[in-house]
């Protein structure tokens, strides 16, 4: 069997943006690797739910967003699963859509101090020029090769500084779980489990293997996405590890600052430009792929033309991303804005999961592609466990 990069891949690039370098950073300086249990199980929960959403819109040649309003009919799918989806995506995306910029611009700011502000709106106008001349392709696979770059640069120090990792104290190697780490958990889940990801991956898989037969679509399809997926939890897990080292002494910089300091420290005139350029082009790669995610997705939603070229599918994508701009001018503290925003969309992901296990067990799939029990009894206990965490963080918010 043969292995092709595909949809898979651009799921993994998707993830691995700046959330995933904030919140794997956080998490490795706050905690250690106490919390990488959180990333096993986040790599699970995306090979299964992703797995889902591939499967329904091979199986029936339609995309997710129009699955879910035919799943609910005339009256629910309109009113009830079609306003949900808008929330969730479109919300979501939004919320997500500010930590792409504001990472993108943390990571020029290290060229150009003092000009957060100004990035925000040059890289907003440079991603709706992009999206109004339906020209973004060609840039994001530019990105995505410095993102690459960046990815080979964590592996390489995290294989290098192994030894470092091992001499450290029992504590901050042991798995845990408080109250106090649901954040950076859930932040840990949503950066991997993206919502809008399952939305994308289905789309992109029907139109890359929608002329293929059904069961080798399926086998490569799956093949690719597990292979693809794996790499992106290892290149989180090398991002945590490389931070669980070299940020173990507290430091006065925020997480972001104080890894890129660090790296340079120990690649001198390298380390720490790449690391910032990584950040920006995971950033600018994200920035694109957020709103045109929710592009397909609302659009699919409400009944409107998913065509990239229509005003409808447009003016989503620029709705999130004005938005997502916003949120990013207005945040005091951009780096915790981008982990909020990979926890809010992990207090999100159940809707969506539940939307989508419906779905792959309703009339709209035919009998023998539907769910096996195991895969039902998978689905159902990552989203419970995901509404037990939200919960959990959600309590800790309300007043006593």
């Amino acid at each position: 069997m043969g292995f092709r990069l595909g949809p898979g891949a651009m799921v993994a690039a998707a993830f691995i943006g700046p959330g995933t370098l904030a919140t794997a950073t956080a998490a490795g300086a706050s905690s250690g690797l106490a919390l990488a249990w959180s990333l096993l199980f986040a790599l699970i929960a995306t090979v299964v739910l992703q797995e889902l959403a591939m499967r329904s819109s091979l199986v029936t040649q339609e995309d997710l967003a129009a699955l879910a309003r035919q799943f609910g009919g005339p009256l629910w799918g309109r009113w009830l699963i079609a306003p949900l989806i808008v929330l969730a995506i479109g919300v979501g995306n939004a919320a997500y859509q500010s930590g792409n910029l504001s990472g993108a611009a943390i990571g020029l700011t290290t060229f150009f101090p003092e000009r957060f502000a100004s990035i925000i709106l040059f890289l907003s106008a440079i991603a709706a020029i992009l999206i109004l001349s339906n020209r973004y392709r060609w840039l994001e696979r530019s990105l995505v090769a410095l993102v690459v770059l960046m990815a080979v640069l964590f592996l390489g120090l995290a294989f290098t500084l192994l030894p470092n990792l091992l001499a450290l104290p029992a504590e901050r190697l042991t798995p845990r779980f408080s109250q106090n780490d649901t954040l950076l958990v859930l932040a840990l889940i949503g950066t991997t489990i993206v919502p809008y990801n399952l939305f994308l991956h289905a789309t992109a898989a029907r139109r890359k293997w929608g002329n293929t037969p059904l069961h080798a679509a399926l086998r490569e399809a799956r093949w690719e996405s597990f292979i693809a997926i794996t790499i992106g939890a290892v290149i989180t897990l090398a991002i945590m590890s490389v931070a669980t080292v070299l940020l173990a002494t507290p430091s006065d910089l925020s997480a972001l600052d104080a890894l890129i300091y660090q790296v340079e420290r120990r690649l001198p005139g390298v380390g720490g430009a790449l690391v910032a350029t990584g950040l920006f082009a995971a950033g600018c790669s994200s920035a694109l792929a957020a709103p045109i995610a929710a592009g397909w997705a609302v659009c699919g939603a409400l009944g409107l033309s998913t065509d990239e070229r229509g005003a409808a599918f447009k003016s989503v994508s620029l709705v999130v991303l004005v938005i997502g701009a916003g949120l990013a001018l207005l945040a005091s503290r951009p780096q915790a804005l981008i982990v909020t925003a990979q926890a809010a969309n992990a207090m999100l992901l159940p809707l969506v999961a539940l939307i989508l296990l419906l779905i792959a067990n309703s009339k709209l799939i035919p009998d023998r592609w539907k769910n096996s029990k195991l895969i039902n009894l998978l689905a159902s206990a990552i989203i419970a466990l995901v509404i037990a965490l939200a919960a959990v963080k959600l309590r800790a918010l309300l007043p006593v």
